[in-house]
C-alpha cells in the first residue's frame, strides 16, 4: 500500500503521539508499505535535527509558524501546501493523527482526491487546556465540539484504548471507529536477564534501595505530586525506598520543592530525559513502576515498563485499567487517594515473592502490544478504509 501519514507532532518533539506516528511509519516501511510522512516543522529543524529522516519512510515538511501560546511548538496553517505532494504520490489511504493545521491539511487532500481517510484520536485534549490558559467547562466543551467536527470527517477512526472510544461516542462521533492499541518496541524493553544484571544496574545508578520509578512528561496533567505524597508516607513505613523521576517538564521545580517540602528530597532523583538504552537500564534496575496520572488514554511509559518486567501500581482511571489488572500484573488505587498509593509501594516493595509474580505478568501482557501484532490491525484498518470508500463510490 501506499500510505500518507499527517501529524503535528513529530521527533524531535518528544511525547507518545510523536514517538507512535514514527515509529509505526517505519514499521509499515519495513512490512513493504510505501509511506510518506508530512510533518510541520521549520528548516532549521529540518537540517540540523531531523536530517536522517530519508528514504522509506520519506518526510515532507509543511510550513509552519511559532505557536505563541506554547514555545518551543509551531503550526501550520491549512492552506494545502500538501496537495502538490499527494497528487505526486498517490497514496490508497491517509492517515491523520492529530486535528490541528496539518491534521486538516489531510482532511483537505482526501476530500480533493477522494482518497480515504483514516484518523487516529490519541488523546483527551481538554486536559491540556491549563498550558493555554483555557481550562474552562465552556472551552473544554467546545474543544470537544471541534475534535468531533473534526474526526467526523474521517472515513474510520482508531483509538488506542476502550475508554477514549466511549468518550468519542458520547462526544456523538459519527464515523466508523475501533480499537486499535498503540504498541511497543518488546524486543528492545525486556526485562534484566537475572537478578546479578539487575543489581549491577542498581550499582551503575548508585541504587541500593528498592527502586521506584516514574517516567514520562513532568506536567501537572500527569498528577506527579500524588506520587511524591504517596512516596512521603511509603518511606516512613520503609526507608529503603528510593523513587525517580524519568522526564522533564513544567512542573519539575514545583515538585522539586514539595519533595524537600515533605522530607523525602534526599530518596527522590528528577534523574532528567533518557533514552535508548540509558533508559532501558533505568527500567531493568527498578524494581515498580508508578503512575498516578488520571489523563492517560493508552500511555506507552507504562507499556514499556510492563514489557521490562515491572509491577505496576496506576490509578483507576481512563486507559490504564485497561492495561494493568488489578492484582494480576500490579494494583489500581482510586485516583487521588496517595495513602492507598503508599500502602501498596509498601506492599510490593516488602515482599519479593509478589513483586516476582507481577513481573512476569506484566511481561506477558506487554507482549499483547507488540510491533508485529499492532501494526497488522493498522494494515487491516487501511484495508477496511479503502474496501469501504470503494464501494460508496460505486
Amino acid at each position: 500500500m501506499k500510505i500518507a501519514i499527517f501529524t503535528d507532532t513529530f521527533p524531535p518533539q518528544i511525547n507518545g503521539v510523536s514517538h507512535f506516528v514514527w515509529k509505526s511509519a517505519e514499521a509499515l516501511a519495513k512490512n513493504g508499505n510505501e509511506v510518506c510522512v508530512f510533518v510541520s516543522t521549520s528548516s532549521k529543524q529540518k537540517s540540523k535535527e531531523l536530517s536522517g529522516y530519508s528514504g522509506n519512510p520519506r518526510l515532507v515538511f509543511l510550513p509552519s509558524l511559532p505557536f505563541f501560546a506554547y514555545p518551543g511548538e509551531r503550526f501550520t496553517i491549512p492552506l494545502g501546501f500538501g496537495i502538490k505532494e499527494i497528487r505526486k504520490f498517490k497514496p490508497d489511504v491517509i492517515h491523520l493523527h492529530t486535528p490541528f493545521g496539518v491534521g486538516w491539511e489531510a482532511v483537505l487532500s482526501g476530500k480533493i482526491f477522494n482518497i480515504p481517510i483514516v484518523g487516529t484520536h490519541h488523546t483527551f485534549f481538554d486536559h491540556y487546556l491549563k498550558y493555554v490558559f483555557l481550562d474552562f467547562e465552556k472551552i473544554k466543551r467546545f474543544t470537544w465540539h471541534c475534535t468531533m467536527a473534526f474526526y467526523n470527517r474521517a472515513d474510520l477512526i482508531l483509538s488506542p484504548s476502550k475508554a477514549l472510544l466511549e468518550g468519542l461516542k458520547i462526544g456523538k462521533l459519527k464515523s466508523l471507529a475501533e480499537v486499535v492499541p498503540n504498541f511497543i518496541d518488546t524486543e528492545f524493553f525486556c526485562p534484566a536477564t537475572n537478578d546479578s544484571e539487575k543489581k549491577k544496574l542498581k550499582v551503575k545508578l548508585g541504587i541500593k534501595e528498592t527502586l521506584l520509578v516514574y517516567m514520562g512528561r513532568v506536567g501537572y496533567e500527569k498528577s506527579i505530586d500524588q506520587v511524591i505524597r504517596a512516596m512521603a508516607v511509603a518511606s516512613k513505613k520503609d526507608p529503603h525506598i528510593k523513587l525517580m523521576i524519568v522526564g522533564d517538564g513544567p512542573d519539575k521545580k514545583n515538585l522539586e520543592e514539595l519533595a524537600q517540602k515533605l522530607g523525602i528530597g534526599n530518596k527522590t532523583i528528577f534523574y532528567g530525559f533518557a533514552r535508548g538504552k540509558e533508559l532501558l537500564e533505568i527500567l531493568q534496575a527498578g524494581d515498580i513502576f508508578i503512575t498516578a496520572s488520571k489523563s492517560e488514554n493508552m500511555p506507552l511509559s507504562v507499556m514499556e515498563a510492563m514489557a521490562a518486567g515491572l509491577p505496576v501500581i496506576g490509578v483507576d482511571s481512563l486507559g490504564v485499567p485497561e492495561i494493568v489488572k488489578d492484582g494480576k500484573n500490579g494494583f489500581i488505587v482510586a485516583p487521588d487517594m496517595f495513602e492507598d498509593m503508599a500502602q501498596r509501594i509498601v506492599e510490593l516493595a516488602e515482599d519479593d515473592k509478589l513483586r516476582n509474580k507481577f513481573s512476569i505478568a506484566s511481561r506477558e501482557l506487554a507482549m499483547e502490544y507488540s510491533k508485529e501484532k499492532i501494526v497488522g490491525l493498522l494494515e487491516g484498518a487501511y484495508r477496511k478504509a479503502i474496501k469501504n470508500k470503494k464501494g460508496l463510490s460505486k
